[in-house]
């Protein structure tokens, strides 16, 4: 998750831990440990793209980094920090706690980590957090803050508080995300497609709404649903082919391959031309554009640029988003949250006959033709809730 949360965890964690032995100190020396693991980004300028996809949420959030790290860290705490306060085992076991915390909380995320590296590179998440949970976040900043404020033992009270309530919280998200995935199932069911497998994790910055993503043979369809939906109100779900066949000729590349491994094969080309490809990865939702326009001119948090001349492969070359317009976007999403309209607009039927007047039209051209226009074109389907 973001560093303000992680620091805000580690901080609360470690006065948790030392806070009769350092007093205030704990905080500090929490917060600071909570950042270490993600420091692995130091090493990024001596790696390249592909790299730094394997080597992130890596072996700094293995549970073997937990253990060897939380004693190597513990013993330095103990030498060279607070020697006559701190003993040993105390200093091991709060380290210990603060490390294995920050991987925990990152494991609820759909990035996940990398739990048993160096020795497997599988990824593990829930998914039940986005990256930035503003609430997660605020609970421990109101345990740590009542830590600073009061001195007494009001002030260990209240972070035990901050931590319990972001634990509640952590629970309230796993149990509403089984109530999401229910009625995505139940809807998905409807459809007349075959699905091969599917996840449900949270929007962007909250656990109020939630998205779905489900694979197909030839590609994907997503939809949200909002804790705040009206029971009347359809799911809408929105496809996306995979156009696997346009990757073709550099899928057996370095490059290409650690974009498969990385995104769990959710992958798909959102556009493409006679010489490069732009893949995607779906599971880190989208940024639609504030106009609403076509999924072309949507933004996604990981996407790749993909030359398609195997002979002139490059290493991964990743495409920034490029978000106009942020305030707009994220009164959208607030739309979304409170069961409106907002975010992915449903595709009316008027559109839906247009576009497969277009592919219809397409067909007895090129294939190149018929690439570019289902890339410009999304196709929508609406079924109904039956919860």
């Amino acid at each position: 998750m973001d560093s303000i949360t992680q620091a805000s965890l580690g901080a609360a964690v470690g006065h948790l831990c030392w806070n009769k032995e350092i007093g205030a100190k704990a905080l500090v020396a929490g917060a600071v440990l909570g950042t270490i693991p993600d420091l692995d980004i130091l090493v990024y300028p001596l790696l390249d793209q592909v790299q730094r996809l394997y080597w992130h949420r890596g072996e700094s959030h293995s549970i073997f980094f937990v253990l060897l790290g939380g004693l190597a860290t513990g013993l330095l705490l103990r030498r060279y920090c607070f020697r006559e306060k701190l003993h040993l085992q105390k200093a091991f076991l709060g380290a210990l706690l603060i490390y294995a915390t920050h991987i925990l909380i990152d494991l609820f995320t759909i990035y996940g980590t990398q739990l048993l590296a160096p020795f497997s590179r599988t990824g593990f998440g829930y998914g039940n957090f986005f990256i930035i949970d503003p609430l997660f976040t605020l609970a421990l900043l109101l345990g740590i803050t009542g830590a600073i404020v009061f001195k007494s033992d009001w002030g260990r009270r209240l972070n035990i508080a901050g931590l319990a309530i972001a634990s509640l919280y952590t629970i309230w998200s796993f149990s509403i995300q089984s109530v999401a995935d229910a009625k995505f199932n139940k809807s998905i069911a409807t459809l007349d497609v075959a699905i091969t497998r599917q996840i449900t994790t949270a929007a962007p910055f909250t656990t109020f709404l939630w998205r779905h993503l489900a694979e197909t043979p030839d590609g994907f369809v997503m939809a949200y649903w909002s804790v705040f939906d009206k029971p009347e109100k359809e799911i809408q779900f929105h496809y996306l082919p995979k156009q696997a066949n346009v990757i073709e000729p550099v899928k057996r590349g370095r490059s290409f391959q650690v974009v498969e491994w990385f995104s769990k094969g959710w992958w798909c080309v959102i556009e493409s031309d006679e010489h490069s490809a732009k893949v995607v990865d779906l599971r880190f939702t989208e940024i639609p554009a504030a106009t609403q326009g076509s999924h072309l001119y949507w933004n996604w948090p990981f996407a790749w640029k993909f030359n398609l001349d195997p002979k002139d492969e490059v290493s991964l070359k990743a495409v920034v988003p490029d978000v106009q317009e942020p305030l707009e976007i994220l009164h959208l999403l607030a739309q979304r949250i409170r069961g409106g309209d907002g975010w992915l607009t449903p595709i009316n039927r008027d559109q839906l006959a247009s576009s497969a007047q277009l592919e219809e039209e397409a067909s007895v051209s090129t294939t190149h033709t018929v690439k570019r226009l289902r890339n410009i074109i999304p196709i929508s389907l609406q079924i109904p809730n039956n919860s």
